[in-house]
């Protein structure tokens, strides 16, 4: 620990808000709804050496995979010769990425010569070329999405018109929102890089040099200490899927967590298969996931999680499974996964860690991707509306209404703005869905209800969900959540319920609505206040009728 700990906490402090600024300036610089209004993107400073030392809090599944993206970058690429006109950039899952609609670019911090740190960025973008929207058949990723390896460019010679902007703006529909969300990210980067410059002009390079390294030790120390108050043991936890999108066999996660003083290791060795579809998760993303629910359930919510928080942390998923598929199997629709890593792993700790523990929530995002070709004066037009869901009560709390999930923790996109960037659609109804949260002494999150009216034919739309066929589990007595839905309402007046994966073209007249489903109860929902109940009722987030069903309530 540092000897001087005003400046150990002014400095790493600092380090925090470099980042947080970061994050503001590339939100500001953004193009695209998905990343503008959903803020689908995130912001990291790092230590020469790739590993991640301050993070704002965006969005928890990028953050927490971070280090293996670089690090597996600067284990393919030569970093010694790195300017600041350099920049790294990728997208492969199978190289330290997740899927391929979300590119990292890292943007080298050199001072007095030396490699001191990275300033970096991930965002989401909706169109790298190929499939429009989501591809559930993709047969591997060379059909998902335009594939960066790890690879260095030059900002000046590459970008801003370079041989690298112009190959990627060539294989684009929508080059505006893609290369200027690019931009945004470089700006970012710049902010990041002014900063660290002014941090060690400030305090010096060795001292900023020591007190980062220090930072990583003190994550881990906090990290370790969380995990000396669980007891030693094998615990066990399982949650799944609805199915692959083609077949009805639900997809298991199982999870063996062995807790042994200050370490933990967590075992996916059971987990079903990988699957043709395009629903595989990545190792990395199986292992931020994890990362995740460990530091949301172990540590303060305001304590930073730099890479000295996973050094505890151990992950194993076996080669060729559904959370660690062999290449080149496609994975952009990972996130139905995702959140089923989450909850197995948070199963597993359910008994014995029960203070912490809330029940499930509907924890998964539902992904509506509508596209347009539209006419050569309008052009291409794709918009990405990610929805979430309940949350689950816990022992203490009724579960938050309508959330997008812990690990991707965006927006809300409203409405206004999604009208506001074309034309072909507009939505008539957005309100949370009453009685979808689990009954309990404390009541699950509500979902809610999203409908689209079609402006213009042949919209090509695209989605995957899941918790259609199995909703999210209450605890102690607590009932479940509601499931989800897609109701298809034709122009002709015919009507369908869709799958939770897939896609339809859509034409002029047609209405989609979308069920979101609600999170689970906690405790029996017959110990419930009488005085929350009836707020319940007022607020219109519980019927009366299902009020006395579930609750007994007598008014």
């Amino acid at each position: 620990m540092a000897k001087d700990i005003a400046l150990f906490n002014i400095l790493t402090n600092n380090l925090m808000s470099v980042a947080r600024e970061m994050s503001a300036d590339f939100l500001r610089s953004a193009y695209s709804v998905v990343i503008r209004e959903a803020a689908d993107c995130s912001t990291f400073l790092a230590d020469a050496k790739g590993r991640i030392l301050a993070q704002p809090q965006d969005q928890p599944l990028h953050m927490n995979s971070v280090s293996r993206a670089l690090t597996g970058a600067l284990s393919k690429i030569d970093a010694t010769n790195l300017t600041e006109d350099d920049a790294i950039i990728l997208n492969d899952p199978y190289s330290g990425g997740q899927h391929q609609s979300d590119i990292y670019i890292f943007s080298p911090i050199v001072h007095d010569g030396k490699l001191v740190a990275f300033a970096g960025t991930t965002g989401h973008h909706a169109d790298l070329g190929h499939s429009a929207g989501f591809n559930l058949y993709a047969r591997d990723i060379f059909e998902e999405r335009f594939r960066f390896c790890p690879m260095v460019f030059s900002v000046s010679r590459d970008w801003n018109g370079g041989i690298l902007e112009q190959v990627l703006r060539s294989n684009l529909r929508i080059p505006r929102d893609t290369i200027g969300d690019i931009n945004a990210q470089l700006v970012a980067n710049e902010t990041g890089r002014r900063r660290v410059h002014g941090l060690i002009e400030r305090y010096g390079y060795d001292t900023f040099m020591e007190i980062c390294e220090e930072f990583l030790d003190y994550a881990e120390k906090v990290m370790r200490a969380a995990l000396e108050e669980i007891p030693d043991g094998v615990y066990y936890g399982e949650c799944m899927a609805d199915d692959d999108g083609i077949h009805d066999e639900p997809l298991v996660i199982k999870a063996k967590v062995t807790v042994e003083g200050s370490e933990v290791w967590v075992d996916f060795t059971g987990t079903c298969p990988q699957v043709t579809t395009a629903i595989n998760c990545p190792f990395s993303s199986t292992v931020s996931a994890t990362y995740t629910m460990l530091k949301m359930i172990m540590t303060d919510p305001s304590f930073p999680i730099n890479d000295g928080s996973y050094r505890p942390v151990h992950i194993f998923a076996p080669k060729g499974c559904l959370l660690n598929p062999k290449e080149f199997a496609p994975v952009e629709g990972r996130n139905v996964i995702i959140m089923r890593v989450f909850q197995a792993v948070l199963k597993a700790f359910e008994d014995v860690l029960p203070q912490r523990v809330p029940a499930q929530g509907y924890d998964q995002r539902t992904e509506v991707n509508l596209q347009w070709a539209g006419d050569e004066k309008e052009g291409f037009v794709a918009i990405s509306d990610q929805l979430g869901g309940g949350y689950g009560a816990s022992i203490k709390y009724d579960g938050a209404d309508q959330l997008d999930d812990p690990l991707g923790n965006c927006t809300n996109s409203p409405v206004e703005s999604l009208e506001i960037e074309q034309k072909y659609f507009r939505v008539t109804r957005y309100d949370l869905r009453c009685d979808s949260g689990g009954a309990g002494r404390h009541r699950g999150g509500l979902g809610a209800y999203r409908e689209y009216e079609i402006l213009e034919d042949n919209v090509n739309m695209t989605v995957y969900s899941d918790r259609f066929k199995y909703p999210a589990k209450g605890v102690a007595g607590g009932q479940d959540g509601t499931k989800a839905y897609i109701k298809l309402y034709h122009a002709d007046g015919t009507q369908e319920d869709l799958p939770s994966k897939g896609s339809r073209v859509l034409n002029k007249g047609d209405r989609m609505l979308v069920a979101i489903g609600g999170g689970a109860g906690y405790g029996n929902p017959k110990d419930r206040p009488k005085e929350e109940i009836e707020s319940d009722i007022r607020r219109k987030k519980v019927s009366l009728e299902k009020a006395r069903e579930l609750y007994g309530y007598q008014g």
